[in-house]
């Protein structure tokens, strides 16, 4: 069965011909696009990411029926898997190996914001923190300079702590 290591290698082959080609062609930014639909009846939230479905939902308090996970919870999805994968990428910049690795995000999220309740916590999720739980020959040093890479360059870590604006609109079907 391949091990995480096994893996690592096999990243490691992926990334140096990915790092070739970018340095080799002027290859422009890779769009990213997702579309919600809310179901009617249910309010339920299927999200079209290229080729996948995810289905968001809220908890019964909201109105919901528990089908998916709820928005604040999926951008804390989004964080855990990019630090993992940025650990795995910057692991192996560093030439770490792991033999596992494990991302951990909490947050907490005070829903009287969203009724402009007085005494009310932020709206957003706060108090955002991860435990990257590493099981890894490296030493201690190593794994710090890996932490301050990956917290340097993970693209959701960043959009998070530092947010880029957000423009929208809408438009009429």
């Amino acid at each position: 069965m391949p091990t995480l290591p096994n893996y690592l290698d096999y990243k490691r082959g992926r990334l140096d011909a990915l790092r070739e080609h970018l340095r080799s062609t002027d290859t422009p930014a890779v769009p990213l696009a997702v579309t919600a639909r809310v179901a009617g009846g249910s309010g339920v939230r299927p999200v079209q990411v290229r080729e996948f479905t995810v289905v968001t939902d809220s908890s019964a308090a909201l109105a919901g029926y528990n089908l998916g996970p709820t928005s604040p919870e999926m951008l804390l999805v989004s964080l855990a898997s990019c630090l993992a994968h940025t650990f795995l990428i910057i692991g192996v910049q560093h030439h770490v190996t792991y033999d596992t690795l494990e991302v951990e995000v909490k947050a907490e999220i005070d829903f009287r914001g969203m009724f402009e309740m007085e005494g009310a916590a932020a709206i957003s999720p706060y108090n955002i923190r991860y435990e990257a739980r590493i099981a890894s020959p490296a030493s201690d040093d190593t794994l710090a300079a890996v932490q301050r890479d990956v917290e340097r360059l993970c693209p959701v870590f960043l959009a998070v702590t530092q947010p880029t604006p957000v423009s929208g609109g809408i438009v009429r079907k």
